[in-house]
């Protein structure tokens, strides 16, 4: 493993910092990021689609609760893509198929029916962002047995969880306004492209099931995805000193590598 030739520089960063940087993986790994995150959305968004055009007065809040249980699932594989490519390695479709594979049974105890109950209560749902937001990569990436993939989560928020929940607010408030900007402006180009007036009425006239509001939906949950597993490796830097731990195991293995001639 290239303990010395990781994603990206390995040090602090402030929120913002971070999706500035999720940007930059982004644009800089489109390739196996966009096809991990495809892979993992392309169910889920086929699901709601059907969901929404079978039942025309499918009420919003069960969509909106609907997409926060997806969202985990969806971008699993993408967090797997991206634990690989933090230490220049590529996951291929069968290590990633069996990576999650091992993951599954805690996958659908937290990811599934904790975080299911936790919704239901609404006055209890501030603990996901808080106290189990980085439970993906704890799951498949750590790979910590069931039993203790909640404290572990819990440990590695510490005494963060009000920054936590700040930045869980500040993704919801960036994503409204991505995707309305996103469904304004789509709509004025092809208005423009193709009516013979732009008519600014139809901009309200919001459909749940469109390709445009979809696409932009599932942008921002791949795009908050990338920004999650970097804030856990922020995390990790701030509170273990993973940095040091990583330059001394990089260390060790130039050691034992000299050893061997």
């Amino acid at each position: 493993m290239a303990y010395d030739r990781t994603l990206i520089q390995i040090r602090e960063r402030s929120f913002l910092d971070l999706l500035d940087l999720a940007i930059v993986v982004l644009r800089r790994n489109a390739l196996p990021v966009g096809l991990a995150a495809a892979v993992g959305i392309l169910p889920f968004a086929l699901l709601n689609v059907w969901l929404l055009l079978s039942d025309t007065e499918f009420p919003f809040y069960a969509y909106l609760a609907l997409l926060m249980l997806e969202i985990p699932w969806a971008t699993a594989p993408m967090t797997v893509v991206l634990g690989g490519l933090m230490f220049g390695e590529q996951p291929g479709p069968k290590q990633v198929f069996l990576t999650l594979l091992r993951g599954l049974p805690a996958m659908i105890l937290y990811q599934g029916i904790i975080r299911a109950l936790l919704m239901i209560t609404v006055v209890l749902y501030p603990i996901v962002p808080t106290r189990m937001a980085f439970m993906d990569e704890v799951i498949l990436l750590e790979r910590g047995k069931v039993r203790s993939a909640l404290k572990r989560c819990s440990s590695l928020s510490a005494d963060r969880g009000a920054d936590y929940f700040g930045q869980w607010l500040a993704q919801l408030l960036f994503s409204v306004l991505f995707i309305a900007c996103f469904w304004i402006g789509t709509g004025t180009i092809v208005d423009t492209l193709f009516a013979r007036e732009v008519a600014w009425d139809d901009f309200f006239q919001v459909e749940l099931a469109g390709f445009r509001l979809q696409f932009a939906i599932w942008i921002c949950v791949m795009f908050f995805g990338v920004a999650r597993f970097l804030t856990y490796i922020d995390q990790r830097i701030r509170l273990e000193g993973w940095e040091i731990k990583l330059r001394l195991q990089s260390v060790g293995q130039s050691l034992e590598e000299a050893s061997r001639w």
